[in-house]
């Protein structure tokens, strides 16, 4: 009997610690406050109205983001946007001679360059998603936002020597444009424990609601009054340099399954 007793818990010690060894330990955090400031480019297509004036664009920009303990997020940025294709490329073909060139003041061919020029500053709120306990400031991160933007067809004479486009000259064939926008982001957000490596990339969606600013357009010969909806569609990736606030070393614990 008493070998037999022995012998259940013999059994019974060797199961508990079998047990013991084979349960994995897992590493739980809770999210950090952090003050993130953040640089991105976006590479933009447009749509809508703005489709008709540029081709695809870029974007370079930096902005503030706070993350609270509970994965909101409270921010802003501010976007500068360029580009050199535009649609249609013969807005200054009234200025042309038989040659196909614009001549400057001493009736030699000018030399001109155009592009697109654009910035938007917009305020945002939103949410990361976390896809794992072990990391609860990374995931997926939504984005809705609004702000003021704008945009023109920026004309550039080496010398300034075409009489034909001097300062105030230009402003009739740069359709400068201005309103509204409404933004969206969704994408991934990656803060890693260490804190070396934080960056987020996604899909940054724009709508803005413009107006001609200049309201009359010279090479057309008509007014320009009505409202533009230009739609930005971008693929962007940002960087991120965090400060983390009020983090204490004891957020982290353990547990087992």
């Amino acid at each position: 009997m008493n070998n037999c007793k022995k012998g259940i818990l013999l059994s019974f010690s060797l199961w508990l610690s079998f047990n013991g060894y084979a349960q994995k330990k897992v590493w739980v955090t809770d999210a950090n406050k952090i003050l993130n400031f953040c640089f991105q480019y976006t590479h933009v297509f447009p749509s809508g109205d703005f489709a008709n004036r540029f081709e695809n664009f870029n974007g370079i920009g930096a902005g503030v983001m706070l993350k609270t303990k509970h994965n909101v997020l409270l921010g802003f940025d501010g976007n500068y946007y360029f580009g050199s294709r535009l649609k249609p490329n013969n807005i200054l073909s009234n200025l042309t001679n038989a040659n196909g060139t614009i001549s400057n003041g001493s009736g030699y061919p000018a030399t001109l360059s155009m592009g697109m020029r654009g910035f938007s500053v917009l305020g945002k709120g939103g949410y990361v998603f976390p896809l794992s306990h072990k990391n609860r400031n990374s995931g997926i991160m939504i984005l809705l936002g609004g702000g003021l933007v704008m945009h023109k067809i920026n004309l550039s004479t080496t010398r300034n020597d075409i009489a034909s486009l001097t300062e105030d000259k230009k402003a009739g064939y740069d359709r400068y444009s201005s309103g509204w926008a409404a933004n969206q982001f969704i994408g991934y957000i990656h803060q890693s424990k260490n804190k070396a490596i934080n960056f987020y990339v996604g899909v940054d969606l724009m709508q803005a609601f413009t107006y001609n600013r200049r309201k009359f357009n010279y090479d057309e010969m008509a007014y320009d009054l009505g409202l533009h909806r230009d739609y930005y569609l971008g693929l962007r990736f940002g960087w991120i340099i965090p400060r983390y606030i009020n983090t204490k070393n004891n957020d982290d614990e353990f547990i087992f399954n």
